[in-house]
């Protein structure tokens, strides 16, 4: 990666910037676990916000809310402008084009190579490319992450890092305006970790994208993070710098920066 020029994250994005995903009032339970209970959040467009929570405080059940893979029981959803629960499907797959997702496992297929794992989005979402256009955004994603060398490899012959790479990569192909990082350094050593979180800045950088970052590593946090939230009790709880939560006394903010 060292073509990419590592940038420190920019200042909070200013909040009369364009708006990207709010929600407000959002309420949503598994029977008697109440895990999201009236949690509010704006992404502003260009902003990499990271939600910190417990394990089990409903972060992966925001942003599953968020693309429409959960329907809340309560509240505003809304991406784009859109009212995410009010979409039918053909309009909903509409948006998702626009989101591209990392998932904590990186989730390639061990059956594909690694040019087939990027050629599926484009497959999947029926856009229309040459063959010479697709190998054209294929080495373009795969250079975005250094890993131009490693087109024909199986998934099987990549190291963890490697993966999350690929599985970046793989995001990047739709060019999405909204990117979702599900615990993206997990599983890393320490190292490789950093090596991750800046390349999520440099895509930022890059592409101007908007990105919500979950994540318990503390590292990533404070490399990645524009505005950092923290959610407890199904709430919005806290939302600041890193620096500002992390000079925190409050009990329920201090144990996160220990």
């Amino acid at each position: 990666m060292e073509h990419l020029e590592i940038h420190p994250p920019p200042k909070p994005v200013h909040p009369s910037a364009e708006v990207m995903v709010r929600t407000r009032d959002l309420y949503k339970s598994f029977g008697d676990n109440h895990v999201l209970q009236g949690f509010n959040l704006d992404l502003f467009k260009g902003e990499n916000l990271v939600v910190l929570g417990k394990s089990g405080s409903g972060k992966s059940v925001l942003i599953k809310c968020l693309v429409g893979l959960l329907s809340p029981d309560k509240g505003l959803v809304e991406v784009f402008g859109q009212e995410i629960p009010k979409l039918n499907q053909d309009d909903l797959d509409h948006i998702r084009v626009k989101i591209g997702f990392l998932f904590q496992s990186s989730a390639l297929y061990d059956s594909m190579t690694v040019r087939e794992n990027l050629e599926f989005p484009l497959r999947r979402h029926w856009i229309s490319k040459t063959r010479d256009e697709v190998d054209e955004l294929v080495i373009e994603a795969l250079d975005n992450v250094g890993l131009k060398h490693a087109v024909d490899l199986m998934p099987s012959e990549l190291s963890g890092g490697m993966r999350k790479r690929i599985g970046l990569a793989r995001t990047l192909i739709l060019k999405p305006d909204i990117i979702l990082y599900d615990e993206p350094t997990t599983g890393l050593d320490p190292i490789t970790g950093r090596e991750i979180s800046r390349l999520i800045v440099d895509i930022q950088h890059k592409y101007n994208t908007s990105s919500i970052i979950i994540t318990h590593d503390m590292g990533c946090a404070r490399i990645v993070a524009n505005r950092i939230m923290v959610l407890v009790n199904g709430i919005c709880y806290a939302v600041g710098s890193f620096e500002e939560l992390k000079n925190s006394d409050d009990p329920n903010i201090k144990p996160f920066f220990d």
